[in-house]
């Protein structure tokens, strides 16, 4: 089964769209099962959520989404799960999330106020993939779980090696989705000074990631592949093709008719549960806040 590690800004949109190509009804892009506002922002998805998503799709090919994780238990369930990644320059990155917040979110906080007050902005890439802040123990679960880690700059090609190295049947044709039209105020960001040396502290982990990635993980992944790589990689992008639309919508079809629906009710009843759980006890507060009025 495929696992692709879903960073905010590095493509990810585009590579969810090629696994609903590649595999239909087959392919979930995961949410929470218990919502995430029930989840600390390094939580993962887990081995008893895809035994659960297991029952919603019993032909499981491959899951996509920020909540997969690669330090999580899914070899439990999955022992043969094959984790893929794209990573970005890790200030370009971060400039192109904000701008994507104020833009498409309405944040409407100052640049300074959500570095410092969000607790999933710095050095996000090293902790969405490894769950941490240390760079050698980064490097270790990344060797660890043979994760294929490609560049966003390098995509065509990272293409072709997850299809030559993990997944065969994987259908690489595609057309670019969610792609920033305007990034005036990303630019801005990596132009300023100060903004620039924010962005540089906050990602410290992330540059040196990035740098083990593009000079050592990545070539060793460009190696595996073979001598055809370049020639392979100069037909591809001279017929890039275009994604299955057939399969693309019975993906989405399947996933807002049956699996959303699903979730709801599985949420559902973690809240009745939840509600189950306290209601004993505030009713015995309530209780004794009336005698205590009554006394």
């Amino acid at each position: 089964m495929l696992a692709f590690v879903h960073i905010e800004k590095c493509a990810g949109q585009t590579v969810h769209w090629i696994l609903r190509s590649s595999y239909g009804i087959n392919h979930c892009d995961i949410l929470p099962w218990q919502g995430y506002n029930a989840m600390a922002p390094l939580d993962g998805f887990t081995a008893t959520d895809l035994q659960r998503l297991r029952s919603v799709y019993p032909r499981l090919k491959s899951i996509a989404g920020h909540k997969v994780r690669t330090y999580t238990d899914l070899h439990k369930a999955q022992p043969d799960v094959h984790y893929f990644a794209l990573i970005r320059e890790p200030l370009r990155r971060q400039a192109s999330h904000f701008q994507f917040l104020k833009e498409r979110r309405q944040l409407t906080i100052s640049f300074e106020e959500w570095v410092h007050t969000n607790d999933w902005g710095a050095n996000w890439q090293t902790r969405m993939l490894t769950g941490t802040d240390d760079v050698n123990e980064a490097v270790r679960i990344l060797e660890k779980k043979q994760v294929l880690v490609g560049l966003v700059e390098h995509f065509d090609e990272w293409l072709l090696l997850v299809k030559g190295l993990q997944a065969p049947d994987l259908n690489i044709a595609y057309e670019r989705k969610n792609v920033a039209s305007d990034k005036t105020l990303a630019n801005q960001l990596l132009a300023d000074k100060h903004s620039r040396a924010i962005l540089e502290e906050q990602n410290q982990a992330d540059l040196a990631l990035y740098h083990y990635v593009k000079n050592e993980l990545y070539p060793s992944w460009q190696q595996a592949y073979g001598p055809r790589l370049a020639e392979d990689l100069q037909q591809f992008q001279s017929n890039r093709g275009q994604f299955n639309k057939q399969r693309v919508l019975q993906s989405r079809l399947y996933r807002n008719l049956i699996y959303m629906q699903a979730l709801r009710w599985h949420r559902l009843r973690l809240r009745k549960s939840v509600r189950e759980v306290f209601a004993p006890q505030t009713w015995k507060f309530q209780e004794s806040q009336q005698a205590s009025r009554d006394g």
